[in-house]
């Protein structure tokens, strides 16, 4: 498939100017967004830019018009989830992410200047820039794909859903809606990601496969009852999750319903750490590996819909046969304590692990824990050191010593690794540990190099948008947590995803690792390393620019905030909102490309 990402055209801007002027753009895609960024040279009169929409889907069906913005110019007071035409409520801005695209869609788009004039806002004469078509899809290269769910609760998606005022019984509500295998929400929530997984298992169903789980948290009634159809063909290793104590274990009741019914075997680590990983591999017959499924997702109705995931699957019977020899190790991984208790992570599967498993030509790898000595943290730290362009990244839970402090030396002039001109992008999302009896807090950091100069924005508590004139009232971090009684979930952003130069020399690495060392030295874990992979490395960019974009608003709100400053409000009606030197930004001139 060929690259689906264009840039148009020459086209002349302005009366005060002779001179053509280019206009750049570009798009790239996954199975569920699609990212376009412009460049758009400081235009007189300019007051934004329109988007015409052209739609083709699978079914042949075409449909067209102008992409709606729901941010108004302020001075006309838009009512919550009010939306114009972007020909009357231009974009102000130089990206934009379109969620309003599904798998298969073939997308082309027109991005014109409009120009203030006596009659009105007016299109640009002369032309427009035209990125497309972007086919929509998740597929990456040589039998890859990534797929996402939509488990951003802090929006105005959940605004609307809710309604205005909505109590802690709303989303008791909400929540126990999102486990019932027929309600609108959870398939919306759970995307491309849920979808994809439950057809998996049911394939695997269809076609007499085996499938073979190594699984950290199983309590999804959609998941269990999926794993039970397959009956003996369904071998899973399954962990006590995150409970520690010895009389306590969190997937007590997934392991009751699945005993006698699967080849069930309990991995129970307990104050050893965590038997973190989520993959499963797919074998016809038994001993015949086809492909593996791994990334963020727990098993669980929080991890599909309630928290940011991505699933990677590879239908590469290497690759699979790797993950498939390291669950027969976590099977058979036991050894007897000096009290004769069983004990795991015994020497065999400490040696295996720290070992490099790779195929031919390194082009996908893996590296599973616990290691003896941070093997896997030093050979991806290699390939963040080794980046050259860019370095894009979602994290949870990353810790004090781990990938994240790798990542942000690379913006340190002090330090060695330091690159001018690297383009750095990422969201972290950490859970606080506060004293018994107080709330939970959790910090959200945006790491962001799109200027000359690095910023880091360190925000507590993150909320949804409250107070906000034109925005309705979202869920807040307060609501969100369990230990609230909101009962919606815990984590915001769970997937654990980086991406190193995706258009030169792409590597993506994801997996169940949290980048942290203690997940190197003291949980089950695995972390993916697919090199060379472009279309595979766009997916992960756009879900990852399409998060950190969302983040970089709320955090500007809550610094806002801080600072006691007003926020801003929406469109202005002047040109005043362009940037004053565009073609020179680092972020832009990254994006939009030749």
């Amino acid at each position: 498939m060929r690259r689906k990402r264009e840039w148009i055209m020459l086209l002349p801007i302005g009366n005060a100017s002779k001179e053509r002027t280019v206009i750049r753009a570009s798009g790239y895609t996954n199975g569920d967004d699609i990212f376009l960024a412009w460049l758009l040279p400081r235009t007189p009169d300019c007051w934004g830019v329109s988007l015409w929409r052209e739609v083709k889907r699978p079914s042949g069906k075409v449909s067209s018009g102008f992409v709606e913005n729901r941010v108004g110019f302020a001075v006309d007071k838009p009512t919550p989830h009010s939306h114009r035409p972007s020909n009357e409520w231009p974009f102000q801005r130089y990206t934009w992410t379109d969620h309003g695209v599904d798998e298969g869609d073939r997308v082309t788009y027109t991005i014109t200047p409009m120009l203030e004039r006596p009659s009105g806002l007016r299109p640009e004469t002369g032309g427009a820039a035209t990125v497309g078509p972007l086919r929509v899809t998740s597929a990456g290269g040589s039998g890859s794909a990534a797929y996402f769910n939509r488990g951003v609760l802090l929006s105005q998606f959940m605004a609307k859903k809710l309604g205005p005022e909505f109590t802690s019984s709303d989303l008791k509500r909400l929540k126990e809606s999102l486990s019932d295998d027929d309600s609108e929400l959870r398939d919306f929530l759970r995307g491309q990601l849920g979808d994809r997984l439950v057809r998996l298992v049911d394939d695997a169903k269809a076609t007499r496969s085996h499938v073979y789980a190594a699984l950290y948290e199983l309590e999804d009634p959609e998941l269990i009852q999926r794993l039970k159809s397959l009956g003996s063909r369904a071998h899973v290793v399954l962990s006590n999750g995150s409970k520690k104590k010895r009389n306590e274990d969190g997937n007590a009741e997934a392991a009751e319903e699945l005993t006698g019914v699967v080849d069930l075997h309990r991995r129970m680590l307990w104050s050893e750490g965590l038997g973190h990983n989520k993959f499963l591999v797919v074998a016809k017959p038994k001993t015949n590996p086809l492909a593996v499924w791994t990334g963020s997702t727990n098993w669980a109705t929080t991890g599909l819909c309630t928290q940011l995931n991505n699933g990677l699957l590879v239908e590469d019977p290497g690759l699979a046969r790797i993950f498939l020899d390291q669950w027969k190790l976590l099977r058979d991984d036991r050894r007897t304590g000096p009290q004769g208790q069983d004990l795991h992570f015994g020497e065999k599967l400490m040696e295996q692990n720290d070992l490099p498993k790779s195929l031919p030509g390194n082009r996908r790898s893996v590296w599973f824990t616990r290691t003896s000595a941070g093997q896997d943290l030093e050979a991806v730290s290699e390939l963040i050191n080794g980046a050259k362009d860019a370095i894009l990244f979602l994290m949870f839970e990353p810790g004090a010593n781990g990938l994240l402090q790798v990542v942000q030396a690379r913006l340190s002039p002090a330090s060695a690794t330091y690159r001018e001109g690297l383009y750095v992008h990422g969201v972290v999302n950490t859970l606080k540990q506060k004293p018994a009896g107080t709330r939970d807090d959790v910090d959200v950091e945006l790491v962001g190099r799109g200027s000359n100069r690095p910023f880091r924005l360190t925000v507590i508590e993150p909320q949804g948008a409250t107070g906000l004139a034109g925005w309705a009232d979202e869920v807040t971090r307060r609501d969100f947590l369990l230990s609230q009684g909101g009962a919606i979930g815990h984590a915001i952003i769970h997937s654990k995803i980086i991406v190193l130069d995706p258009f030169t020399k792409p590597v993506v690495i994801t997996g169940s690792h949290n980048y942290s060392q203690s997940a190197s030295s003291k949980n089950d874990e695995n972390i993916c390393i697919v090199a060379g992979d472009k279309r595979l490395a766009e997916r992960y960019a756009v879900n990852i620019m399409s998060t950190y974009q969302h983040y970089r608003w709320r955090a500007y709100l809550q610094e806002c905030a801080r600072l006691g400053r007003s926020p801003w409000k929406g469109l202005v009606k002047s040109a005043s909102w362009q940037r004053k030197q565009p073609e020179h930004d680092s972020e832009l001139q990254f994006w939009v490309r030749t």
